[in-house]
């Protein structure tokens, strides 16, 4: 976790670690196109408030609709 003033940004690792996701998953996450994720260089970043939002709309990754009915 970065702090740039009152900016908190989180790596795949601390998204892994919060969410108890393996690297796989959490880097499957981070190229989503629904993932609000920036990329500079080579390192992906998520702003905290982003994350927070993106996963107050229940987002269900890697599943489509078809996946979940049963």
């Amino acid at each position: 976790m970065e702090k740039l003033d009152n900016i908190v940004m989180y790596s795949p690792k601390d998204v892994s670690k919060l969410l108890h996701l393996g690297n796989t998953k959490c880097l499957e996450l981070f190229n989503s196109k629904d993932f609000p994720s920036i990329r500079i260089g080579r390192a992906f970043w998520v702003n905290s408030d982003c994350l927070e939002k993106f996963l107050s709309e229940k987002h269900v990754v890697g599943q489509t609709n078809d996946d979940l009915l049963v």
